[in-house]
């Protein structure tokens, strides 16, 4: 284990052997200590006491070190866990005493820039940016981008992220502060303004909001087996009609998210689109969700729901050849293509936070077109940030990423 995981511990006494063991997966309290020879009792009271000051869980990837007597009695147990903090608890007379402290945390700020082969997360990958960032990239462009479908080869994109650090280890991905991302020749933006609570808000290059009323797609599906269409056969009447939604072919089971906040107008069983959800948003919007094989808990006539909340699962009830959602979208009477349809932004910069977007907006086009400029590919750290009143507070671009730190598996 590298000395800068555990130079947060206190030192060795003379006589006391000191171990040191990272937690895999499938490890247990109970079972690393024993592995070390520790009496059950000692491993007992030593849990009791740590659980006392709030420990619960053991994370793969955490450092342990144990300090034990000539005797083989346990004198001294540490944990650096991923949550970022400091457990430890020793020997007092006759008594154990634990802590709970908290540890330094860095923040790295990095740029990660690549193009499409296949998919968005195998060519972050290949930069050494695992999968948590591309799946907040995916939920940051939801309602413009749908990474199922949209992307294609030649796609390219440019993301500002945070990665945290505790005593020199990786301990997870932060916010992404801003993106750009090219698909199809149409670039899109996502410039990251926290809000009073330290919230991400992003918007596009004229500080209009990325966040649509209504999200592209309110599942994750394998294709469309049958899109919007005024003559469609339909596969079990046998006659041509109209078919005025969006069928979303995917595996049953596959969650189902209210594509905009609203109200629970219907929830139940409704002829031919078999369990069916209906939300109405505002006066002019309705969205129908049909063919479930269950609706959730709390989905029912009245209730209000959120944008990304689940709502059922995809199933083949109702008038259906197999699994797959029914989506339409109604405005006032009318059904209209969700597909095609341009949905309404919510609100953009407040006037009062204009000179600091402006100011963040111009900062990170010139990260993008001036200081990294071209078309070299990888993952850059910009600079570090330390807690204040540490030396060092920034330091600036430093290297292309090689399978370092930032290769190291994150949450």
């Amino acid at each position: 284990m590298p000395e800068s995981e555990v130079a947060a511990a206190p030192p060795a006494r003379a006589g006391v052997e000191r171990i040191a063991h990272v937690v895999k997966r499938g490890d247990t309290f109970a079972g690393i200590l024993t592995s070390h020879g520790i009496d059950p009792l000692e491993i007992r009271d030593y849990y009791h006491s740590l659980t006392s000051v709030g420990f619960s869980l053991l994370y793969p990837g955490d450092s342990i070190i144990i300090r034990r007597a000539a005797d083989g009695g346990l004198k001294r147990f540490s944990l650096l866990s991923r949550i970022r903090c400091w457990y430890e608890a020793g020997a007092e007379g006759d008594r154990i005493r634990a802590e709970k402290r908290p540890v330094t945390t860095a923040v790295q700020i990095r740029l990660a820039r690549g193009t499409l082969h296949t998919s968005l997360a195998e060519a972050m990958w290949d930069i050494d940016v695992r999968d948590a960032v591309a799946s907040k990239l995916a939920d940051i462009f939801a309602w413009d981008i749908n990474f199922f479908i949209d992307p294609r080869e030649g796609d390219r994109f440019e993301v500002i992220f945070e990665e945290k650090y505790a005593n020199g280890r990786f301990v997870g991905y932060g916010d992404i502060l801003a993106a750009r991302y090219v698909n199809r020749g149409t670039t899109h933006y996502a410039l990251g303004l926290p809000d009073a609570g330290g919230l991400m808000a992003y918007f596009d290059r004229e500080g209009n909001s990325v966040q649509k009323q209504f999200l592209k797609a309110p599942l994750r599906y394998s294709r469309i087996s049958s899109g919007y269409s005024y003559r469609r056969r339909h596969p079990i009447l046998g006659i041509v009609r109209p078919h005025l939604g969006i069928d979303y072919a995917a595996p049953r089971g596959t969650p189902v998210y209210a594509s905009a906040d609203g109200t629970v107008s219907f929830a139940g069983t409704k002829g031919g689109y078999g369990r069916m959800v209906k939300l109405r948003h505002g006066a002019a919007y309705e969205t129908l969700y049909g063919h479930l094989r269950s609706i959730a808990n709390g989905v029912r006539p009245g209730a209000r729901v959120r944008q990304g909340q689940l709502i059922g699962r995809v199933g083949s009830t109702g008038l259906s050849t197999g699994p797959h959602l029914d989506y339409r979208m109604k405005v006032g009477s009318r059904f209209v293509n969700p597909l095609t349809i341009k949905a309404p932004s919510k609100e953009g910069v407040a006037p009062e936070d204009r000179a600091r977007f402006e100011a963040m907006r111009l900062q990170c086009l010139a990260l993008w077109d001036l200081r990294f400029p071209g078309s070299e590919e990888g993952c850059f750290t910009l600079h570090v940030e330390y807690p204040s009143g540490e030396e060092g507070a920034r330091v600036k671009y430093v290297a292309r990423s090689g399978g370092g730190d930032a290769g190291r598996s994150g949450s």
